[in-house]
């Protein structure tokens, strides 16, 4: 893929960071009012912006201003409007009490059917500019306060962008070409664009330095900086679970495969998969075993999984943490409706609980029509809603496919609902 990248943007010299990190949260921390904000904010997003049509421009809060080239202004939560009579999208400060969160639909100019996504994480400002007919790049420029807010629980004001699978992203950014093959970030310091790369890598057309995933770098008036790792509190509570794929941010840190090596489901020999990586590929790293011989990496296609510690070349600054089990996405957050299905058996019971030792609630019939809002731990039972309100768990083998999302994507439901 970088290769393509090279030839589609020129010539250039190459900055090649190697690499990759171990897990950062994506959740918001800190106090009840950055975790109930965070909270908010995402089950906001999902709920009126997620599946939007592509091209188009969507508030998830009544804290962000959508500008239209006629002068109306939406600022509604779950307004929405066609990207190509957008002039700007303003997420606010507001007073503390939501967060401004603004979800925009670029459409693949190879594949109408596809879009990269953009999430604008509050406060922030993007203005969109006229593009040259025929160019491949989308023109805006990104403006953010100095300090986040309303509090560091949320992450630092900036543009998510995440480009459609296998396919990459052209934007111009504050006059700066950027091509996005994956995952990336995109903040101000000062006058200066920094860009992150989450996954994969971005590009600098101008220059065509490479930045690869656990790697920023700023851009301004000086030109490039350096490729270095990126700082883990910029990059620190993003949202990743509202985007379509949902992706593991990584802190500084990698390894390189010295010989080909399989990837494994757990740190046991026995437990070898099909998937092999060549010697001399970077992977990310996750953690490792308690033992220090095996580690939990990320292959650059997104495979999750464990290797032998001898197999790999480790370039990590700092301790690596220890992670319990295998690596797994966040989930989505709890609360939005994440589908509507039906029960596809004669008698359906619906229990207070999420197995069958739990009361009875509701017995329904056949075709019954469903709210589906998460899954169980061990992703054997649903969460679902009758439609007259009531709330109650189903066994998943009770309703019909064909949900929204795959089951391992579904949250988990926390105890007491």
């Amino acid at each position: 893929m970088a290769h393509r990248l090279r030839a589609l943007l020129g010539t250039g010299v190459i900055v090649i960071a190697l690499l990759f990190g171990s897990v950062g949260v994506t959740r918001a921390q800190g106090d009840d009012q950055c975790a109930a904000l965070y909270q908010a904010g995402t089950i906001a997003l999902m709920t009126h912006c997620f599946g939007a049509p592509v091209g188009t421009v969507c508030a998830a809060a009544d804290a962000v201003q959508i500008e239209m080239q006629s002068g109306q202004v939406l600022e509604q939560a779950g307004s929405k409007a066609h990207l190509a009579g957008v002039s700007a999208v303003r997420a606010l400060p507001g007073d503390g009490s939501a967060w401004g969160l603004a979800q925009v639909s670029l459409p693949d100019p190879l594949d109408a059917r596809r879009s990269a996504v953009l999430i604008l994480l509050g406060p922030a400002d993007v203005v969109f500019e006229p593009t040259p007919a025929r160019s491949p790049e989308i023109l805006l420029s990104l403006s953010a306060p100095a300090e986040p807010f309303p509090c560091d629980g949320l992450p630092r004001p900036g543009l998510l962008v995440q480009s459609p699978p296998n396919a990459i992203t052209l934007l111009r950014v504050n006059g700066i070409g950027l091509a996005v093959n994956g995952l990336a970030l995109l903040q101000m310091d000062g006058a200066t664009l920094l860009v992150s790369a989450l996954t994969r890598e971005t590009i600098l057309s101008e220059s065509g330095t490479v930045i690869f995933a656990g790697y920023a770098a700023r851009v301004g008036a000086e030109g490039v900086s350096p490729v270095t790792p990126y700082d883990p509190a910029w990059v620190a509570h993003l949202p990743t679970e509202v985007l379509p794929r949902i992706e593991v941010v990584a802190l500084p840190g990698n390894a390189l495969l010295t010989v080909e090596a399989t990837l494994f489901s757990r740190p046991a020999l026995e437990a070898y998969t099909n998937t092999v990586i060549r010697a001399g590929l970077p992977v990310n790293v996750l953690g490792r075993s308690a033992d220090g011989e095996w580690l939990a990496v990320r292959s650059y296609d997104g495979a999750l999984g464990w290797m032998p510690r001898d197999a790999l070349d480790v370039r990590v600054p700092g301790e690596i943490p220890v992670v319990e089990g295998s690596p797994r996405p966040p989930a989505r957050p709890f609360g939005a409706v994440y589908g509507y299905v039906e029960t596809n058996a004669e008698y359906n019971n619906l229990r207070d609980g999420p197995g069958q030792q739990y009361a009875i609630v509701a017995t329904v019939p056949f075709r019954t029509a469903l709210s589906l809002y998460g899954r169980s731990r061990d992703d054997q039972w649903l969460y679902v809603e009758l439609t007259d309100g009531t709330r109650a768990w189903i066994n998943a083998d009770l309703i019909s496919p064909g949900t929204p999302y795959p089951r391992d994507e579904l949250p988990y439901v926390p105890e007491g609902e």
